[in-house]
C-alpha cells in the first residue's frame, strides 16, 4: 500500500498501472510510483458537484479541465475518480509534478506518453523531432529530424498525441511542471487534437491568472473547477468513511485542527489506534485523543515543500509563526521574526499563511505544528525568547507560559503557568488546569517552595478531574521527591491513595498509603480527615459495618466543629452516603447538613456540594427512592461542570435509574460513552458495565452480558465497588439459571451471600437476595433460602428502602413456589410493588411467573410490555405461552416489507446468531420451528453481506 498526497491509501503496483492505462513513473521531476492508482477502500466524499462538472467537461473533447485548490484540499481524489471513469473507454495517462526534483526538459510530457501501448495513427514527419525523447515509441515514429529545437519538439508531441486517438492526459500539480512541457501543453490548447481531454490540477496562489497555461482560451472547451476545503458536515462524512461513526465533538475538533483539508482529516483519524474512542468522545476526550496523534507524515511533507521554496526572510517568518502557534497581528509576527511587512504580504499571497480577521497564522494548527517540530532546538529556544520579549505581560497566561517554557525561563514559566492553571480552573476547565499543573511539578528546576505549593493544588484538583490516570504516576514520583517536606509528601500520599481508589486492583495499595499518611505529624486536617473518611465507606473493599461506623464517627465529630466552607462540604460528601447506606440517618436529615446555597463563583465549593448530592442520589437509587434520586442528580450536576469525574458519577447513576425504569432506548450507547470516558475508573466504568450486563441479559445477548459483567470487578471483590459487585453476581447467577446450570448458579449465589454476610450492608441486598433464593430453591437448598430471607428481613429494619421490601416479597414468592405453596398471589403482590416503584421490567417478570402458576394475567399483554422495553426473548416466551393456551394471535400476513433492513423478528434472531447460538438453540429460545429459523438466518446473512454464520459472528464482535 502507498499513501497519496490526499491522505488515501491505495494499492501499489506498476503492472496494475500499465494494465489500467496509467503511466508508470520514470521522470526525475515526477512523483513517486503509485500515486495515481485509485483508492481501494475510501469513497470520494462531499464532492459530487465538483466531480459532476469535471466529468461532464471531459466528455466533449477537445476539452481543457482546470482543477484549482490549495494544497491538500482533495484535488488528487477528484482527478483520480475522473481518471477511473475516463479509463473505462479509452487510454488515460497521469502525472504528478514534484518541485523537489531536477526538471528534465519535456519531462512531464515524455512521462505521459512513453508507455502508450497501442498502435499510433498516421503521423507526419514532424513527429520525428521527438524520436530521441521517446525511445519507448521509437519503432512507431518517423525518422529523426535534424531540427531539435523546442518549437519542433512541441510540434512533434502535438502530432503524436493527435495520432493516439481518444486520450485523456492528466498533469497533477501543474504549477511545478517544467517550462518545456508547459510550452507543449499551451501549443495543444492553441491547436488541439480533436480527441484530447487535458486535465490540470494546480495551486492558484502559485500561478498567474488563468492557471498554469495562461488566460488564452485557444480552441479547447475550458472548464475551471474550484475545490474548496470541506465544511464540518463533509469532515464528519469523510471521517466516518475512514474509521466509522464519530461523535459531533470529534467532527468539530477535526475541523478545527485540519481546516477541512481531506488529506489531513484522513491521516489524523486513520492514526487513531482505537477508532471506537471516536464514536462517543465529548469535547475534552476528542481533543485529548487527537492531540496525542503525531503530525501525519503527509502534512510534514507538504509544509516542508512550502518552506523549501521560500526566501530566507519569508522562511524566518513562517518559522516564527510556528513558534507563536496562534494567529497574531502581522506587526507581532514581524517583530518576532525580524522581517518587514512585505514578507508577510508575500506569504499571504502564496497562501503559506492566511489572514484570520486582523491576525495572521497558519491555515490549520497541524501545519504550524509540522513546521515547529522541524525546527532545531536552538532555533526554537531563540524564537520563544523573542516571542516572550515581544508579547509582554498583556497576553493570555497560557501563551506566555508556553513561550517561557520553550525559552527555558523557569521563573517566568512557573509564574505564567500557575496563572494559566488558575485561569483554567476559574473557567471550569479542570482537565486543562491539571495539564498545566502536572507539567509544572515535573520541571526539575522548580524551586522547592513552588513545588510544595503546586503539589497541594494538584492533589486537590486531581480528585475533581477525569485525568487521574495521568495524575497518578506524577504523584507517585513526587511521593519520593526529597525537595518536599514530610508533611507535604504525606498529603501527596493521601491524594494518591484517593485516586488509586478509582483504579481497578489498586484498592489495597491505596489503603496502605492513606493509613500511613494520616498519622504523619503536621498534615493539614482537611487532608487527614478526607483520608480517614475513606475508611468509613463500606462501598470500597470488604470492610465490615463496625469498622465503617468507627471511622465515620471520628470524621463526624470533627465536621460538627468546622465552619461552613468547601472543606466541610467535601467531608460531608465523603461521609453522608455511608451513613445513609448503613441506616444511621435519614436522607432528609443528612441533606439538612449541606449548605442550601454557596457562592456561585466558588467553583471548588460548588463541586463539593454537587459531589455530595450525587453521592446521596446513588444511595437513594440502591434503596428505591428513585424520584428523589433523580432530583438530587439534577441539582448535583448543575454544580459540577468543572469536575468531570464527579459529573460522570452523577450521569452513571442516572443511567442505572433509566435501566430500572425501562428507559432503554439508546441506553447501551450512553453507558458505553461514560465507560469509555472513565476507562481507568472502576467506580464509574464498573457501574456502566453492570447496566450493560443486565441490559444484555434482557435483550438476549448472553455473550455480551458475561463480558460486561466480568468487567465490573467481581473477580476481585476486595478491590471492587461492593454494591456493583453484588448486583453483578446476581446477574451472573441469573445467566446460569437461564441456561439451566444450577451448579454454577448456586456457586455464584454463595459467593455473593458470603460477601453480603461479611459486610452486613443490607442496603445492597435488593438484586442479590431474590436471585440467590431462586438459585437455592433450584438446588433444593430450602433452609439456606429461608436463612437468607430471615437475615435480610432483620438487616433492613433500620433502612428506609422500598426496593428492599419489594425484593424480599419476591424472595418469599420464590420460596413459596418451591415449597408447593400458593405462590401466584405472592408473585402478583410483588409485581404490584415493583410496578408502583416504577420498575416495569422486574414487574413484568414477576407477573409472568404468576401467570404461569395460574393467575389471570394475559401473556399477550406481557409480550407487548416486553417488546416495548426491548426484552425480545421474554416477549417470544410469552407469545409461545399464549399459543399454548389457545389464545388467538394477531396475524402477521400483509406486513410491510423491510427491504435490506432487518425485520423485528430478524433482529431478534440476529442478536442470538451473533451470540453464536445454533439454529436449534435459537428455535428453542424463541419458540419457533427450526425451518422458520433457517429461513430467517439465510435472510439475515444475505442482508448483512455475510458469506457464512462464522463470518457474521466475527463481523458483529
Amino acid at each position: 500500500m502507498v499513501v497519496g498526497k490526499d491522505g488515501y491509501r491505495r494499492p501499489f503496483g506498476v503492472g496494475m498501472l500499465r494494465h489500467m492505462g496509467y503511466q508508470a513513473d520514470r521522470g526525475t521531476e515526477c512523483g513517486a510510483p503509485g500515486v495515481w492508482v485509485r483508492p481501494a477502500t475510501t469513497a470520494l466524499v462531499a464532492r459530487d458537484r465538483e466531480l459532476a462538472a469535471m466529468t461532464e467537461a471531459a466528455k466533449w473533447p477537445p476539452s481543457l479541465v482546470l482543477v484549482e485548490g490549495i494544497a491538500g484540499v482533495g484535488k488528487s481524489m477528484l482527478v483520480t475518480e475522473l481518471v477511473r471513469r475516463q479509463g473505462i473507454e479509452h487510454w488515460v495517462a497521469a502525472r504528478r509534478c514534484d518541485p523537489s526534483r531536477h526538471q528534465t526538459p519535456f519531462g512531464v510530457v515524455v512521462d505521459l506518453l512513453s508507455a502508450y501501448p497501442r498502435k499510433l495513427g498516421r503521423l507526419s514527419p514532424a513527429a520525428g523531432a521527438i524520436r530521441a525523447l521517446l525511445p519507448e515509441l521509437a519503432d512507431r515514429l518517423p525518422p529523426s529530424l535534424s531540427d531539435a529545437s523546442a518549437p519542433a519538439a512541441a510540434a512533434g508531441f502535438r502530432e503524436v498525441i493527435g495520432a493516439m486517438g481518444r486520450v485523456t492526459l492528466v498533469v497533477e500539480d501543474a504549477q511545478w511542471a517544467d517550462k518545456w512541457s508547459l510550452r507543449v501543453l499551451r501549443a495543444m490548447v492553441n491547436n488541439p487534437p480533436a480527441a484530447l481531454t487535458l486535465v490540470l490540477t494546480y495551486r492558484p496562489e502559485q500561478v498567474g491568472a488563468g492557471g498554469p497555461l495562461g488566460t488564452r482560451a485557444g480552441r479547447m472547451t475550458r472548464t475551471t473547477v474550484v475545490v474548496e476545503p470541506l465544511g464540518r458536515d463533509g469532515v464528519g462524512r469523510l471521517a466516518a468513511e475512514v474509521v466509522g461513526e464519530v461523535s459531533d465533538a470529534v467532527v468539530n475538533a477535526l475541523w478545527r485542527r485540519t481546516a477541512g483539508l481531506p488529506f489531513a482529516v484522513t491521516e489524523l483519524v486513520g492514526a487513531v489506534r482505537d477508532p471506537g474512542t471516536l464514536r462517543r468522545a465529548d469535547d475534552d476526550a476528542a481533543e485529548r485523543v487527537l492531540a496525542r496523534i503525531p503530525v501525519p507524515w503527509s502534512v510534514r511533507e507538504e509544509m516542508a515543500d512550502q518552506v523549501r521554496g521560500l526566501s530566507g526572510p519569508a522562511a524566518a517568518a513562517v518559522r516564527a509563526a510556528a513558534v507563536l502557534r496562534l494567529p497574531v497581528p502581522a506587526s507581532v509576527l514581524c517583530s518576532v521574526a525580524g522581517v518587514d511587512g512585505d514578507e508577510i504580504g508575500r506569504l499571504l499571497r502564496r497562501a503559506v499563511l492566511v489572514e484570520t480577521g486582523s491576525s495572521v497564522g497558519f491555515r490549520y494548527p497541524l501545519a504550524g505544528q509540522a513546521v515547529y517540530e522541524s525546527l532545531p532546538g536552538s532555533e526554537r529556544q531563540r524564537l520563544h525568547e523573542r516571542a516572550l520579549a515581544v508579547l509582554g505581560q498583556d497576553w493570555p497566561a497560557h501563551q506566555l507560559a508556553t513561550h517561557a517554557r520553550g525559552a527555558g525561563a523557569v521563573r517566568e514559566w512557573v509564574r505564567h503557568g500557575v496563572r494559566a492553571a488558575e485561569e483554567a480552573m476559574a473557567a471550569g476547565r479542570d482537565d486543562t488546569a491539571l495539564g498545566w499543573l502536572t507539567e509544572l511539578v515535573a520541571e526539575p528546576a522548580l524551586p522547592a517552595a513552588d513545588l510544595a505549593r503546586l503539589v497541594t493544588i494538584l492533589c486537590g484538583h486531581g480528585l475533581r478531574g477525569s485525568g487521574h490516570r495521568e495524575v497518578i504516576p506524577v504523584l507517585e514520583r513526587l511521593f519520593t521527591d526529597q525537595r518536599l517536606p514530610e508533611r507535604v509528601r504525606a498529603e501527596v500520599a493521601i491524594g494518591l491513595g484517593l485516586l488509586l481508589m478509582r483504579a481497578p486492583g489498586d484498592l489495597p495499595r491505596a489503603d496502605i498509603k492513606i493509613r500511613t499518611a494520616v498519622r504523619t505529624p503536621g498534615v493539614a486536617e482537611a487532608w487527614s480527615l478526607r483520608g480517614v473518611a475513606i475508611f468509613g465507606m463500606p462501598y470500597l473493599g470488604n470492610r465490615t459495618v463496625e469498622e465503617c461506623r468507627r471511622w465515620q464517627g471520628l470524621v463526624f465529630d470533627r465536621i460538627a466543629a468546622m465552619p461552613q466552607g468547601p472543606a466541610r462540604t467535601a467531608l460531608l460528601a465523603s461521609t453522608l452516603q455511608s451513613r445513609l447506606t448503613l441506616g444511621d440517618a435519614s436522607a432528609a436529615d443528612l441533606e439538612d447538613l449541606l449548605p442550601s446555597a454557596v457562592d456561585p463563583h466558588d467553583l471548588e465549593h460548588l463541586s463539593q456540594l454537587g459531589r455530595a448530592r450525587c453521592n446521596l442520589a446513588d444511595v437513594c437509587a440502591w434503596l428505591g427512592h428513585y424520584e428523589h434520586a433523580r432530583a438530587l442528580i439534577a441539582d448535583g450536576l448543575r454544580g459540577v461542570e468543572s469536575a468531570p469525574y464527579v459529573r460522570s458519577t452523577g450521569l452513571g447513576t442516572e443511567v442505572r435509574l433509566d435501566w430500572l425504569s425501562g428507559r432503554w432506548a439508546g441506553l447501551d450507547e450512553r453507558a458505553e460513552a461514560i465507560a469509555e470516558a472513565n476507562a481507568g475508573s472502576l467506580p464509574v466504568a464498573g457501574e456502566m458495565r453492570l447496566v450493560q450486563g443486565w441490559l444484555a441479559i434482557a435483550t438476549g445477548d448472553t455473550a455480551r452480558a458475561e463480558k460486561c459483567l466480568r468487567e465490573t470487578g467481581i473477580a476481585d471483590p476486595e478491590s471492587a465497588v461492593a454494591p456493583v459487585a453484588l448486583s453483578a453476581i446476581a446477574a451472573m447467577t441469573t445467566l446460569a439459571l437461564d441456561r439451566g446450570d444450577t451448579r454454577a448458579a448456586r456457586t455464584q449465589a454463595d459467593a455473593g451471600v458470603a460477601l453480603l454476610r461479611h459486610q452486613r450492608v443490607w442496603a445492597w441486598a435488593g438484586d442479590l437476595v431474590p436471585t440467590a433464593v431462586l438459585a437455592y430453591t433450584a438446588a433444593n437448598r430450602l433452609d439456606d433460602a429461608r436463612r437468607l430471607i430471615a437475615q435480610t428481613t432483620t438487616g433492613i429494619t433500620t433502612l428506609d428502602s422500598p426496593y428492599l421490601r419489594a425484593a424480599l416479597a419476591t424472595a418469599r414468592a420464590h420460596l413459596a413456589a418451591a415449597t408447593a405453596q400458593d405462590a401466584a398471589a405472592l408473585y402478583t403482590a410483588a409485581a404490584t410493588e415493583h410496578q408502583s416503584l416504577g420498575l416495569p421490567y422486574l414487574a413484568a417478570t414477576l407477573t409472568e411467573r404468576a401467570a404461569l402458576l395460574g393467575a389471570p394475567h394475559s401473556f399477550l399483554d406481557l409480550a407487548k410490555t416486553y417488546e416495548e422495553l426491548g426484552a425480545v426473548i421474554a416477549a417470544a416466551r410469552c407469545r409461545h405461552q399464549a399459543r399454548q393456551a389457545g389464545t388467538p394471535l394477531r396475524s402477521t400476513r400483509g406486513r410491510r416489507g423491510y427491504g435490506q433492513s432487518l425485520s423485528p423478528r430478524e433482529s431478534e434472531i440476529a442478536r442470538l446468531l451473533a451470540d453464536g447460538r445454533t439454529n436449534r438453540e435459537i428455535a428453542q429460545t424463541l419458540f419457533l420451528s427450526r425451518r422458520t429459523v433457517e429461513d430467517h438466518v439465510a435472510n439475515i446473512l444475505r442482508k448483512q453481506g455475510a458469506p457464512s454464520r462464522a463470518a457474521y459472528v466475527t463481523q458483529t464482535k
